[in-house]
């Protein structure tokens, strides 16, 4: 059996990170027997088992690993923490931002380089993906990028970039770090076709390598053992609307927009509420990230507290948690990208709020525009998302997959 190495952010406590390590396993099983060593690039080889489903359905493990890590893995109770909102990180210069970045960097090499060492060594080929990696956060991922693509360069192995996000600005010396890694792998693939002209804007030399495909969750119900959802454009009767939730100071690092907390929390409010009106249930979730959480507990359930129909669904601390929220909703209204991919996936009628261009351009990529909301507008929109309208996206969602499917068949050993 053939091994590769994937290095990601599996343990990101978003789940939608580990959800990119759930369906990019289940994808290079579908291409034939390869064995996949799962890398964090914070946090080293990842040892517990990553459970998929095989192509006959059923439970079975990818990485050996002792299955108390599982069990303790979904025991942890969720994170809830709000992110600050001070001025306290605006006043931190950017260099010493970076320079405590490149401490902790050091600091763990003891560690990493052995993991990685071995790691590299017994793989035929090294992925660096998915996610929203190539990004200059403060050198904490430039660095942790080029750690990977150097020790696949030291031992002659093949290096592709996997499904990335790339997003500028980059510092001079993440510049430096990120084009390297770039210029030294065999092949790029990046979930959207602003990250493509970011990367070539940069180095036009890069394009022969450079394609756009799709994101990894697309093969939730092949990775979970799912079948697609019988939602679709009518659906009679009562059904159950998903609101998956977002703590909105995360769009002060990620976009332009602005929405205040209470707004937000506003605005989901009626949401849930619109939805009961028109005689459904409503389940409120998460993807697990602490702030987002924490934004629920203490700004959104206190508007809805009491109300009859309204779920307030455990916030996930597992991938398969997660999916299994959006697997028993009819229709998801979410902000997170791994709310909605998951839902379109599995052909329920699915409404992605605006706040970063990677939601934007993916449902555009798959023709979906009409089936974003913009909160600053009116509600026409959400009226929409509660009967369940839906624009038609099996015929685009199967081409995508089948583009990815592909490639990875391409550049596996």
């Amino acid at each position: 059996m053939k091994k590769v190495l994937l290095a990601g952010v599996p343990k990101s406590p978003n789940l939608g990170d580990g959800l990119i390590a759930y369906t990019l396993n289940r994808i290079i099983a579908m291409r034939g027997k390869h064995q996949v060593i799962h890398f964090d690039l914070l946090d080293g080889r990842c040892d517990q088992s990553m459970p998929i489903y095989s192509a006959r359905g059923g439970l079975h493990y990818a990485i050996a690993g002792a299955p108390a890590a599982k069990s303790a893995q979904a025991a942890s109770a969720p994170a809830l923490k709000l992110n600050s909102a001070g001025s306290s990180k605006k006043m931190t210069p950017d260099a010493l931002r970076r320079l405590k970045a490149y401490w902790l960097h050091r600091s763990k090499n003891e560690k990493l380089n052995g993991e990685l060492r071995k790691a590299v060594s017994e793989s035929e080929a090294v992925f660096i993906g998915g996610g929203h990696l190539l990004i200059d956060t403060y050198w904490t991922f430039p660095l942790a990028v080029r750690r990977v693509a150097e020790e696949a360069k030291r031992q002659g192995k093949p290096l592709h970039i996997l499904l990335v996000g790339a997003r500028g600005p980059w510092s001079a010396q993440a510049k430096r770090w990120l084009l390297g890694v770039c210029r030294y792998a065999a092949s790029i693939a990046v979930r959207d076709e602003d990250s493509r002209r970011f990367l070539l804007q940069l180095d036009p030399k890069l394009e022969s390598k450079t394609v756009t495909l799709a994101d990894p969750a697309l093969f939730t119900p092949e990775a979970f053992g799912l079948t697609e959802a019988s939602a679709g454009a009518e659906r009679p009767g009562k059904r159950k609307i998903g609101l998956g939730i977002m703590d909105p100071h995360e769009m002060n690092r990620h976009c332009e927009l602005r929405w205040e907390r209470e707004d937000c929390a506003d605005w989901w409010a009626a949401a849930a509420k619109e939805a009961l009106a028109a005689g459904h249930e409503v389940s409120l979730f998460t993807n697990g990230a602490a702030s987002d959480n924490a934004f629920v507990e203490q700004f959104v359930k206190p508007r809805l507290k009491g109300v009859p129909g309204v779920e307030m669904t455990p916030y996930p601390t597992t991938v398969e948690q997660l999916v299994g929220t959006i697997a028993a909703c009819h229709t998801v209204i979410a902000q997170r990208l791994h709310a909605c991919i998951p839902s379109l996936a599995m052909g329920k009628p699915t409404y992605g709020l605006i706040w970063d261009r990677k939601l934007e351009n993916i449902f555009a990529d798959l023709g979906m525009s009409s089936q974003l909301i913009d909160f600053r507008k009116s509600r026409q929109q959400l009226a929409a998302a509660v009967e369940g309208r839906m624009a038609d996206s099996a015929e685009a969602i199967n081409d995508k997959k089948l583009q990815l499917y592909e490639h990875i068949g391409r550049i596996l050993p």
